[in-house]
Parts: structure tokens; sequence; C-alpha cells
């Protein structure tokens, strides 16, 4: 299967205008992967089965993953409904979070020199209080990451709180708020995301404000020591007394803006701050990149995981449910769930 995917790979390194796409094909057992690139093209895969975190690679050359290799046994892993372990990558480290069930937070980090992970690091400052499971982590340069997560310290309400390593995720700083809801909790049950390149830091979140459930994004530009106002995403809102569950993705483009996406009612948007939302389909868990020439989006409906890049049409890539989607090269890699499966599928750009 791996050469096969090879000479798919080879094939539209020569035909060029002519992209393919391979359907989805199973890698492993396992629940919610997550996929990141490099800029150099190769990739990093995370996901989690039972209460062991996996890790993987592929080079730009296959887009074909080995085979996984175990981090680390976290007891009680939270796995499901997009609360699994996530990653981010710089030249120097891999930096992986996970979350258990009484709602501590862990990182654990490979330093790249040696091939030697850390052992788990608890990166909550106050136990126990990150029991929603929903966290995300970026990494900025060499060895400086940013992670945010919902938070119940201090008051029992959820709010976004975050850490800073600057030592690859071996040390983490005392934890901050980043954004409090005036109206008392942000949307409990919707996945937090951030991007980070240099001293720009991006949190996105779902809010719980006046009755609707809009998403926002905080900016940081001084390296997450301080962040603006969070400020709503897009022109419409949505009333709702109850929780979506999806809360979009955050990236940053080649040119350095955010580039954002999301869910309202069943149609999904893109949007930069400040500009009015584009629709792009209908469906749910929406999650992006930067590509190329824009951002690459993926997402499922009616158990159906979908790609599309610029203004191509959406190309569907097999069944399944809560895609993760990263770019090598001309390739856009996606991986998702199916049936308690790791699956992976590339689109070519």
């Amino acid at each position: 299967m791996q050469y096969f995917i090879y000479l798919l790979v080879q094939l539209y390194a020569i035909t060029g205008d002519h992209p393919f796409t391979d359907l989805g094909h199973p890698l492993t057992p396992g629940h919610l992967p997550v996929v990141v690139s490099e800029p150099n093209g190769n990739l990093h895969l995370v996901f989690g089965q039972d209460s062991v975190i996996y890790y993987a690679t592929a080079s730009d050359k296959t887009a074909s993953f080995g085979q996984p290799g175990v981090v680390a046994i976290l007891p009680n892993l939270v796995a499901g409904a997009k609360r699994g372990p996530q990653i981010a990558v710089t030249a120097h480290y891999v930096v992986i979070t996970a979350v258990n069930k009484v709602g501590d937070l862990f990182a654990y980090s490979l330093d790249r020199s040696t091939g030697r992970w850390s052992p788990a690091v608890r990166m909550n400052d106050v136990p126990e209080i990150a029991k929603e499971g929903f966290q995300a982590v970026a990494g900025a340069s060499r060895g400086t990451f940013h992670a945010a997560w919902l938070d119940l310290r201090t008051d029992k309400r959820n709010k976004i709180v975050g850490a800073t390593s600057r030592d690859g995720g071996r040390t983490w700083s005392s934890n901050q708020v980043i954004y409090r809801s005036p109206d008392g909790t942000v949307c409990e049950c919707c996945k937090v995301s951030v991007a980070a390149r240099n001293k720009e830091v991006y949190v996105q979140f779902r809010n719980w404000l006046d009755g609707s459930r809009n998403v926002y994004l905080a900016h940081s530009t001084d390296g997450g020591k301080t962040y603006a106002p969070a400020q709503q995403l897009g022109t419409g809102t949505w009333k709702l007394n109850a929780c979506p569950m999806d809360g979009g993705a955050v990236s940053i483009s080649a040119s350095g803006y955010p580039l954002t996406a999301w869910r309202r009612e069943n149609t999904l948007y893109t949007c930069q701050p400040g500009e009015a939302e584009q629709p792009i389909a209908t469906g749910r868990n929406i999650t992006l990149t930067a590509g190329p020439t824009g951002p690459v989006l993926a997402w499922d409906e009616a158990g159906t995981v979908w790609v599309k890049s610029g203004n191509k049409p959406a190309v569907s890539v097999g069944k399944g449910q809560m895609p993760s989607v990263a770019v090598a090269g001309k390739t856009a890699v996606c991986v998702w769930e199916r049936d308690a499966k790791v699956m992976t599928g590339v689109v070519g750009l």
C-alpha cells in the first residue's frame, strides 16, 4: 500500500496540472488522528488508542506513514469528540499534549537531535481544571510553544487559559487567563485552536455571549504575554441554547495573516478577522491548514470526509469523520477516524 501511494505521488509530480485523489486507506486502530507538516513537507501524526498515545511520521516523498510508535501511556486518556492528543512541530522539537479524564493536561516533548521523548509534564498549574478536555498546541519558533484550553479554575466556569513553553515543551509558564466571558462561560464543548509564528499567537474558540454561540479570535503580538480583546469572527450570529460541539480551526498563511474556518448552524465558513465570512459548504468538524495558494480545508458531512483547496471543487476522500489536514509539497494529506481506525488519504493541489 505504501508503494501504491508513492506511485501516485510520483505520478502527480510528473503530470502537475492533473491533480489526483487517493481514497482513504486504514493505517491502524486509533481515535482522533491529528496531522501537521513542516515547511519541508515532512508530516507528523498523533492519535490515541485506549490510554496509549501514538506518533508516526512521513516524508513529502511518499506521504505514507511508517509504523506508529508509542509515545506514552496516559491512564484514562481522553480521545473522543475532538478531545484527543494534539501535536505541534518546530525544527528542533515535537510537542504532543493530551488530557486525562480528571482534567489534567500533559505535554510530551521529543528532542529531535536525540530522538528521545521527555517524561510527562503537567501544564495546568491548578489541578484537575481542564475537565472538558478541549485543548490545542502550536509551535512558534525553535523551542517556543503555545497551548490553550478550556479551564474551570476559580469559579468552575469554562474560560480560555493558556501557557507558553520556551524550552521545547519541557517546562511551562504560569497559566494565563486569555478570555473570560462576561456572561460567565465560553461554549463548554467546542474545541480550542491555536496558531503561532514568531511573536504572533492566535487563539480561536467558540464563545457564549448574549445567547449566541459565535466564534471568537484572540491575538497576541508579544509571544503570548498579553492578548488584545477577543473579536467575533464574521458578521452573522448563532442564537443557540445548546452546544454545537464544533470549534473550527485557525492557521497562519505564508504571508503571515490568520486563516479561520468554523461552523454556524449547518453552514461552514472561512474568513479573515474583520471581514465578512465566506460560505464553503454544509457539514461539520471543519478544519484547515495554510496551502500554497490559500487555505486547504477538510470537513465531514453525513459520514463522508471532504477536502477542498482554493477555488477547486471539494473532493471526497472516504467515509468517516473528524478530519485533520496538512500540506506536503503539492499534496494535501488528510487523516480521519472511521470505525475506530485511523484513515489516511491524499489529494493533489
